[in-house]
């Protein structure tokens, strides 16, 4: 069994890294996975950029309709925090690239950017499964809708926009892409039930076969490592209680709601024995919150990783909306217990009280106490370790993927 994988990426941030693992354990369940990216980060030989795969022409194809998609995006100006957007109506020839590895299944991960055109969808020959890390494919070009439903019935009047309207940017995207997904069988995964809900609920996916299947965890590379040893590593202290958050771009994210920490630590009582450390951005951020900030900067190795979650007593992540939360799965296999916000990708991982708290949406206070409830604990860390690998363990979600390859390829 030949399988495809087209990502953007093959590392650099939680959906192309959640992509990465995955060929890794069908590789090593002896599946021959491929991976085509635009950018690869890896030494993988399996992992294959497109411009090896393009012929010139096509590369200047493909960077022309880049450019272009860029100038389209620039030319729609959108309200501050509204997140990545995606349009992909630039077309380029990178089906007949896919199409060449001849692949028995063609599996679509994070492929906005105009990586995947919408137009070429329809052209890719193998049958398609598409793993959803956030919501753009049914929606009219966000990547996260926040409180809007209008992909329910077909976009437009899309509340991200400076100059919304019936006829705004976001009801031509959602258009093409109906047509595009019309006539294409196409099975969905997405990586938690949040998100399988509000495909189901989708005008453009509501019809189709849709699985649950969480991103892989490897316990080789996330597991509990001393703790004293870990803070002497990032030179952090030995004698306070360390409360861990992170993101790519650090604080400056509003969808993964540092604000609402940042109000949770002002509310805590004995913030004399609390430093807080972030991790996530390229250059130091102002932080300013009356206690002691440790800036980590951007980690991209698994080891640096491991040992910061290591380190650490709790980690927080009051995230608006998450796919699943990969920051979360990784803290929890490293033993270390967590709290995230209610309502979305968060609830298939954490067991409120059990591996962590969930906090009710948008709520600094509910917060605050679900912080000062997880380090009041004792928390047995190869416990919380043994139950994210129970549920995410590479091996078990790698045959679920193999089990799904096998019914469409048979059926």
């Amino acid at each position: 069994m030949k399988v495809l994988h087209l990502s953007i990426s093959d590392g650099g941030g939680g959906a192309a890294m959640g992509a990465y693992r995955l060929h890794q354990g069908l590789r090593r369940a002896g599946v021959a996975s491929e991976m085509l990216v635009l950018r690869k980060l890896t030494e993988d030989p399996h992992v294959h950029r497109l411009s090896d795969a393009l012929k010139r022409w096509e590369r200047a194809g493909r960077r022309l309709a880049e450019r272009r998609h860029q100038r389209r995006l620039g030319a729609v100006p959108r309200l501050a925090g509204s997140g990545h957007w995606s349009l992909n109506q630039f077309n380029y020839s990178v089906a007949k690239a896919i199409n060449a590895f001849a692949a028995d299944i063609v599996q679509l991960h994070w492929v906005g950017d105009n990586f995947l055109p919408i137009q070429q969808l329809g052209q890719i020959r193998a049958p398609l499964v598409w793993t959803l890390r956030d919501m753009w494919a049914f929606s009219g070009g966000c990547h996260y809708a926040g409180d809007c439903v209008n992909y329910q019935a077909g976009c437009g009047n899309c509340p991200q926009l400076v100059n919304k309207s019936p006829s705004d940017i976001s009801a031509r995207v959602h258009a093409d892409k109906r047509r595009a997904w019309a006539n294409r069988p196409l099975t969905i995964v997405t990586i938690s039930q949040w998100l399988a809900d509000c495909a189901r609920a989708s005008s453009l996916l509501g019809g189709r076969r849709i699985e649950v299947i969480g991103n892989p965890i490897d316990p080789g590379l996330f597991k509990p490592l001393e703790r004293a040893a870990a803070r002497a590593s990032f030179n952090l202290p030995m004698d306070k209680k360390l409360i861990l958050f992170g993101a790519i771009g650090g604080t400056s994210d509003p969808r993964k709601g540092f604000r609402y920490l940042a109000e949770a630590l002002q509310a805590l009582e004995d913030a004399s024995a609390i430093e807080l450390v972030v991790f996530g951005s390229a250059r130091p951020e102002a932080i300013d919150l009356g206690l002691t900030v440790h800036q980590v900067g951007r980690l991209s190795d698994t080891v640096s990783l491991s040992t910061l979650y290591s380190a650490c007593d709790v980690y927080v992540l009051p995230t608006l909306q998450e796919a699943l939360g990969k920051t979360l799965m990784e803290a929890l296999a490293c033993g270390t217990p967590c709290v995230s916000f209610a309502g979305t990708g968060p609830d298939d991982m954490l067991a409120h009280q059990v591996d962590g708290y969930l906090a009710r949406k948008m709520d600094s206070a509910d917060l605050a106490e679900g912080i000062a409830w997880t380090l009041a604990q004792a928390w047995p860390r190869e416990e919380l370790h043994q139950r994210i690998l129970a549920k995410y363990g590479v091996e078990r979600i790698s045959q679920r993927y193999v089990e799904l390859y096998k019914s469409l390829i048979d059926g």
